[in-house]
């Protein structure tokens, strides 16, 4: 029981909100009830934080302190979302009330997925996290501009999916099993060309979850065209479990990945170049933050690239902070536009005295985005830089030190609009309770992370060595 605990919570969530969506309860109920089975979820996922076994068939879905870690983060993810959907104007008001239902389903798929140490289940895992938020996309007010994002957002994610099933269909003709770990062990399949290229047509559909170049096309227009709200939890909360399954998928061809990791190199490379330089131009918030997105998950590449204990930790580690410092940048998003307009560097101005704490969230999360000491963002790229040069990567490291100077940029335009620059606008922005309870928060868990980000770090660690197999030197570093 304790082992399916969260999930099992998470699906009873989802039960209630679904129950009082069919209601048609005033709005502010259901959101009420969300945060408060939001709440349980977290706690549900606390207290199983340290289980560990089997279930079902041996192999299939596996609960460890790495699937445990990252579910704590999924939790956490879906409670600051849901608590800043409390004001969901930009959600068309006939389907406000199925904004948490799918939410509540996509994290519940995410657990799933976290878990899942054999092909078949994984892939449903997958679909079942991404059905929900294909829907979420599309619920923006403007019925034209969501339905938009939303199309384009399905289109690149069923052809993903149909991409990632055809590689586990090769990597499974090959193996002759569809257990992860039978599979890294296989002599049959490592070393064999056919097998890489499974791996990498299936690690596809977990790259564009994560929105690694060349998968990310569908990020900026998702991000402008959908919710303020949908926005947030697909910038946030996906974003961990994508690290999750990367994880995972990468186990299959640990003891001999061959040429697997030349291309995260690249990806890596590629992705941080691309999505930093693309976010100077950018004057929407959203789109800014969607770019952002593609640079950072280039960051995590690095941690995968790497491969070792320190690298899966350091990926681990920074996709857990990201979720914070990304959510301090949308709850700032979600606040300044809540009458549905996207935010611009003009909506900015005089932020600081408009909204002072808006105006303090965003410059921790600006600067966390950074990597600016003291915030975790400074720590993270420190785990991931230090994880490369253990495996000799300078070259990685120095370009990925070149675009994080490019990013502080970009990152200090926002700040200065928010702090430097004068508005005509000085009335003083409303911020949602709950909204501002769930920034807080957020707020609060970035500057200790910041100042201490040591258990963190050790619970990284040991969810890293418990996902591979130590074979060699540098793993135990």
């Amino acid at each position: 029981m304790m082992l399916f605990l969260p999930e099992i919570v998470t699906l009873l969530g989802t039960l209630v909100v679904f129950i009082m969506s069919l209601a048609d309860v005033p709005y502010r109920t259901c959101h009420r009830a969300a945060v408060v089975m939001a709440g349980v979820v977290l706690l549900a996922t606390a207290l199983s934080l340290d289980q560990s076994g089997q279930a079902f068939f041996d192999g299939i879905y596996t609960v460890d302190i790495f699937s445990q870690l990252l579910k704590l983060g999924l939790a956490i993810g879906l409670l600051l979302t849901v608590m800043a959907a409390a004001d969901a104007e930009t959600v068309r008001a006939s389907v406000r009330l199925d904004l948490p239902f799918f939410m509540f389903v996509s994290t519940a798929g995410m657990m799933m997925l976290v878990s899942a140490t054999e092909l078949l289940t994984l892939y449903v895992a997958l679909e079942l996290s991404a059905y929900g938020m294909f829907i979420l996309v599309a619920l923006h007010r403007n019925q034209v501009i969501g339905s938009e994002a939303g199309i384009k957002y399905l289109i690149y994610g069923a052809a993903s999916s149909a991409v990632t099933l055809y590689g586990l269909s090769l990597i499974f003709g090959i193996a002759g099993s569809t257990y992860i770990s039978d599979i890294a062990t296989s002599t049959a399949a490592n070393g064999t060309p056919i097998f890489y290229v499974g791996v990498l047509l299936a690690l596809s559909g977990f790259l564009f979850k994560l929105a690694v170049f060349p998968f990310h096309s569908w990020a900026p227009d998702a991000y402008e065209g959908s919710p303020h709200q949908v926005a947030t939890f697909v910038g946030t909360v996906s974003k961990v479990a994508a690290v999750g399954v990367l994880v995972r998928a990468c186990t299959m061809s640990y003891t001999n990945p061959g040429d697997l990791f030349t291309v995260f190199f690249v990806l890596a490379a590629v992705s941080m170049t691309f999505g930093n330089l693309a976010a100077l131009v950018q004057r929407d918030i959203k789109r800014l933050l969607a770019y952002s997105t593609i640079a950072h998950a280039g960051y995590i590449m690095v941690g995968l690239y790497a491969f070792s204990v320190v690298g899966i930790a350091s990926a681990l580690f920074y996709g857990l902070v990201y979720l914070l410092m990304a959510f301090c940048a949308f709850a700032v998003v979600c606040a300044v536009g809540r009458d549905g307009h996207n935010p611009t560097f003009d909506s900015l101005k005089g932020l600081h005295k408009r909204s002072p704490f808006l105006a303090m969230m965003l410059l921790v999360a600006m600067f966390g985005l950074a990597g600016i000491p003291p915030t975790p963002g400074f720590a993270g790229k420190w785990f991931l830089f230090a994880a490369a040069l253990q495996r000799g990567q300078l070259i990685l490291v120095l370009i990925a030190a070149v675009n994080a100077a490019i990013s502080l940029y970009y990152y200090l335009i926002v700040v200065k609009a928010a702090f430097v620059e004068a508005s005509d606008d000085t009335s003083p922005i409303a911020v949602d309770p709950s909204l501002r309870i769930a920034g807080l928060l957020a707020l609060i868990a970035v500057l200790l992370l910041g100042t201490f980000p040591g258990p963190l770090w050790d619970m990284a660690v040991s969810a890293a060595q418990a996902v591979i197999s130590v074979t060699d030197p540098l793993a135990l570093t």
